[in-house]
């Protein structure tokens, strides 16, 4: 059922949408029939990216960051349609400085003048969801504190609810939201967000980063979590210029060359080696330090990489330096699907896609423009991507654009060449075989021990005669529609009885008078049964609705 919030804000949502060319769109999501008020005779156009970016500017921070969200999703999108998504400024008007202040004493729970020497009152940066202040602590320590907006929060609770329940409605009317699995597309973004809106995780994120850093020419700022809540941010404030062309051009040749060793060899270790990875190095969050070296900041968007997830990416990564297809097409299945796949047709797409890096060495292939290849051709075999893994597309993408734009000379592919044998050795070290042999032997051992009580059982079960065969069958959405469907022609069919009955009865009643002799009886029961023919259709045609 529609809810009240969603009947205020969803025709809203689809009018914008509709404004900027998608009334096609909303039909083949089975919108455009159920929620109130957008039946209009909008003309479909052939839009792109372009005309979306724009109607989510339009609709706000919500969905703005749903936008930037979506520019990741290369598994779903073009990039025709992630491309101008990408280029979506998450800017907003600067808060007044005394709202700020108000926000900062309460977060810390005292004047701002008892841990703070001052706080400067423009900021460096707003955006939507935050603001950023210089600042100094009591010891001098020059810091950053980046503040939540007042009021963020129920407008963007409201907006995911509101998106979550057009998701739903999208799923059950439409064929299309279930092939790509919209619910679930709503909930990683929502997830995404709320870990985006949480100031202590962001901290935790850097601090993993910062004690996990292993290059000297890459500066992870301080985190102050004495000071560091859910809606502020308190780490070192380090002064620099971002890592932009103008910048890059008065750099010297040689030192931009270990700069973008320096930046490359960083990722692919927080990749494949740590586990724990910035997922959006884009200039805008590199600094050029005084010191010359390179300033990481902004840990809104952070990656992590289980041990089996590491080895699966690794081997993906093995498969295509040995232009193995078949391999790669296990591994990529590996990866989730949505529904049954035709192994032979996602092998003979994968080596088509393989075939155009065929002449070309490793060394020399863009390594996060072929992962983003590699994403839409599993995405068009319904294969559900993780969104670890699109996040290492996204990652490599625009750290290898940067490291290009330092060395045009230098290869992403080929510092991950350079790292498979760190790789390789990691997963035969020791201490990796020995934790994968503890992990195999607990999993052996409550097997053992489940063992023979359940061939006891077996045993008793065939020797009595009675043995028993037990099947599990799991209700899908189209079995549970299906189901609704013959519960909704059923109701329809008692209903249609009913009515058949009750307006036998009123006939025979009017029958048996006379118009003349009894008027106002008989005019009553002419009324009744023109008003139970109404009800009888409203209710026909609301039936209709839902089992269509």
């Amino acid at each position: 059922m529609v809810k009240i919030g969603t009947l205020r804000r969803a025709p809203e949502i689809v009018a914008v949408f509709a404004k900027h060319g998608f009334a096609g769109y909303i039909k083949d999501l089975g919108l455009a029939e159920k929620i109130p008020f957008t039946r209009w005779g909008a003309k479909e156009q052939n839009v792109k990216g372009e005309q979306l970016r724009r109607a989510l500017e339009e609709l706000g921070p919500t969905f703005m960051k749903l936008g930037q969200f979506l520019s990741t999703r290369t598994d779903l999108l073009p990039p025709s349609w992630t491309d101008p998504l990408a280029k979506l400024q998450n800017s907003a008007p600067a808060m007044p400085y005394e709202a700020i202040k108000k926000i900062v004493e309460s977060e810390a729970g005292q004047p701002l003048e008892d841990w703070l020497i001052y706080m400067e009152e423009i900021p460096l940066g707003a955006a939507s969801i935050g603001q950023v202040h210089r600042a100094a602590l009591k010891d001098g320590t020059e810091v950053a504190i980046k503040i939540r907006r007042p009021g963020i929060e129920p407008v963007i609770r409201n907006d995911v609810s509101i998106l979550r329940q057009l998701a739903n409605l999208a799923e059950r009317n439409s064929e299309l939201a279930r092939q790509i699995s919209l619910k679930a597309i709503i909930d990683d973004f929502a997830a995404a967000l709320g870990r985006e809106m949480n100031y202590r995780m962001e901290a935790m994120e850097a601090v993993s980063v910062r004690d996990l850093m292993k290059e000297k020419r890459i500066y992870v700022p301080r985190i102050f979590p004495e000071w560091t809540t859910e809606r502020m941010l308190v780490m070192e404030f380090v002064s620099g210029k971002s890592l932009r062309g103008d910048v890059i051009a008065a750099i010297e040749v040689e030192e931009r060359r270990e700069l973008a060793r320096a930046l490359s060899e960083t990722v692919l270790r927080q990749v494949f080696i740590d586990g724990i990875f910035h997922a959006d190095p884009h200039p805008g969050n590199l600094l050029l330090l005084k010191d010359g070296r390179l300033g990481l900041i902004d840990f809104g968007n952070t990656g992590r990489l289980s041990d089996d997830m590491k080895h699966l990416l690794s081997d993906c990564l093995f498969a295509l330096a040995d232009r193995d297809a078949a391999s790669l097409s296990m591994l990529v299945l590996e990866m989730g699907a949505r529904k049954p796949i035709e192994r032979r047709l996602l092998q003979r797409d994968i080596s088509r896609w393989m075939a155009g890096y065929m002449d070309i060495e490793l060394a020399d292939v863009q390594m996060g423009a072929m992962l983003q290849e590699l994403f839409m051709v599993a995405g068009s075999h319904h294969i559900t991507i993780p969104k670890d893994f699109v996040q290492v597309g996204q990652a490599f993408l625009k750290v290898e654009q940067t490291v290009i734009a330092l060395d045009p000379g230098s290869s992403l592919s080929g510092m991950v060449r350079d790292m498979a044998h760190e790789v390789l050795m990691g997963r035969v070290h020791p201490k990796e075989m020995m934790r994968e042999s503890r992990s195999f032997l607990r999993l052996f051992k409550m097997a053992a021990v489940k063992l023979p009580g359940i061939l006891n059982e077996t045993l008793n079960e065939w020797e009595g005669g009675q043995p028993k065969l037990k099947m599990h069958l799991t209700a899908d959405d189209n079995m549970m529609r299906r189901i609704e469907r013959m519960a909704s022609l059923i109701v329809l069919s008692v209903i249609m009885l009913a009515f058949s009955i009750i307006m036998a009865g009123i006939f025979v009643s009017m029958g048996n008078q006379s118009p003349i002799s009894d008027s106002n009886t008989y005019h009553i029961a002419l009324i009744t049964a023109l008003i139970m023919t109404i009800l009888f259709m409203t209710v026909l045609y609301l039936m209709w609705r839902r089992i269509k």
